[in-house]
């Protein structure tokens, strides 16, 4: 006996079922349509968030390859023209609502195994309809997963925004996701143990259980699963970064509100702990203020690794960033060793800035710290303008205990870079002792310009300010051409110790 069916709607009628017009059909079929169509509820949308962090961290990179027994058949379509029509149409405007309805269930059901694997939690009692025959026996208890993973219960499916993840501290937050990558890892350190905290959170399964809650409200703070290891090494206060590669991922302003708040020793173990490249792109996030408070914070060791790590480029953008009262501070505080590598990486223009800027006192304490040979490195190539402050800056105790520990080449550079007046300024500041010992190192072909460029009666000063024998010393260095032309203005106590 055949079966009667009912007569089905043209093409027509479907058109104006799908665009809202009443009456074109049946009217379980209008209900149907008109539910899909409505905005979705609040408790409908309850999901939503915690399903995106689910899909976000979990791709489908890592599946297993499919297996015959385990794909449904495809059932062939009826080849009606409404079929495929209210098909396409209804997906389409289904989709957002049952994306949102099931993200609840996605979130909460979402579970691990060290493979990387997922199971299905506790579902409830009418979850068993379209599980696979295999898990049917199972639908009302939590399925078993490899040693050393973790299975989220059903009922944790809650909003990452959701109240009980808003309430809890991003300290409560991170606490828990190490406890939890500690168990499904089978590695529990415990929280007093800072140092191999970061190793915990720098394990493949944080991003595993960042599909849980309540630790993915983690992800609301800074926006990807990548930064939340190191964030929470900044919360934790660990001595050391989680993923130092990974740490420029951190949102800027959260990284400037977790570096505010970190211990002097936790602080310096943080930035030390980076590679150059990722201290360059931190520390240059940072705001002048953020970053005077950075290098206040730290203790004086720590500030020199700090800035010794970084490229000559980072280096003067940092010291010439920061406050003067900050820079005042900082360099003469500086390990001696630190504060040699740091002023002779540091680009001649920044160099130049940097030093013109410090004070008196602060200048002489750096200047005087410096050996030899990096004091000639860091004189050399100054620009004319920065030298002569830094030169007119200096006491004449100061003054004369810099140009004497110059190297000779490095003395005569610098006299003969100066402008008459500076260089006539600076010579009549030293003491006798001291410029006798400045014009006695000086090579012969810089002495001649030194005192050629300085006026006749300035140089009769100077000869006259020293010991005879002294002075005639250093003149007999001079071209024959040269020293003729200065008897005029020399003392007739020099002149008869020169020769004729």
């Amino acid at each position: 006996m055949r079966t009667r069916h009912s007569p089905g709607i043209t093409r027509r009628s479907a058109e104006r079922l799908l665009d809202g017009a009443a009456g074109s059909g049946p009217d379980q079929l209008v209900q149907v349509l008109k539910a899909a169509a409505a905005p979705a509820r609040d408790s409908v949308l309850a999901g939503e968030r915690a399903a995106m962090a689910a899909f976000e961290a979990n791709p489908p990179t890592e599946a297993g390859p499919f297996s015959h027994a385990a794909t449904p058949r495809k059932r062939k379509m009826p080849n009606l023209p409404f079929a495929h029509l209210i098909s396409i149409k209804l997906v389409a405007w289904s989709l957002a609502g049952l994306v949102a309805a099931g993200g609840a269930a996605t979130a909460g059901t979402v579970a691990f195994t060290s493979s990387g694997s997922t199971s299905t939690g506790n579902a409830g009692n009418n979850a068993g309809a379209g599980a696979p025959a295999t898990n049917s026996a199972s639908n009302n208890a939590p399925s078993a997963t490899s040693q050393g993973s973790t299975s989220a219960p059903a009922n944790s499916g809650a909003a990452t925004g959701s109240p009980a993840a808003v309430s809890q501290t991003a300290m409560q937050l991170c606490t828990d996701l190490t406890t939890k990558v500690e168990s499904a890892i089978n590695d529990t350190v415990g929280m007093a143990n800072k140092a191999a905290l970061a190793s915990v959170l720098a394990n493949p399964a944080v991003s595993q259980v960042l599909t849980t809650t309540p630790v993915s409200g983690l992800l609301t703070t800074v926006n990807n699963a990548t930064a939340v290891p190191d964030y929470c090494g900044l919360v934790l206060a660990l001595p050391t970064v989680p993923v130092p590669g990974d740490f420029t991922q951190l949102p800027a302003s959260v990284l400037n509100q977790t570096l505010s708040t970190l211990p002097a020793t936790d602080l310096a173990g943080v930035l030390n702990s980076l590679p150059a490249g990722e201290l360059t792109q931190t520390l240059g996030e940072l705001t002048p203020t953020q970053l005077s408070s950075v290098f206040t914070t730290l203790p004086s060791g720590a500030a020199g690794s700090v800035l010794s790590t970084l490229p000559a480029g980072s280096l003067g953008t940092v010291l010439t960033t920061l406050p003067v009262p900050t820079v005042t501070n900082l360099l003469p505080s500086l390990p001696t060793s630190d504060l040699t590598r740091v002023l002779t990486t540091l680009p001649n223009g920044a160099t130049g800035t940097v030093l013109a800027e410090l004070p008196a006192t602060d200048l002489t304490k750096v200047l005087t710290a410096l050996p030899s040979s990096a004091l000639g490195n860091v004189f050399t190539g100054l620009p004319t303008g920065d030298l002569t402050r830094i030169l007119g800056t200096l006491p004449a105790g100061s003054l004369g205990t810099v140009l004497t520990a110059l190297p000779a080449t490095t003395l005569g550079s610098v006299l003969t870079q100066l402008p008459a007046g500076n260089l006539s300024s600076l010579l009549t500041t030293l003491p006798a002792g001291d410029l006798s010992g400045v014009l006695s190192t000086l090579p012969a072909g810089d002495l001649s310009s030194v005192l050629t460029t300085l006026p006749s009666s300035t140089v009769g000063t100077l000869m006259g300010s020293m010991p005879s024998g002294t002075a005639s010393h250093i003149l007999t260095r001079l071209p024959s051409t040269v020293l003729n032309g200065l008897r005029g203005a020399l003392p007739s106590s020099i002149l008869s110790l020169l020769p004729l």
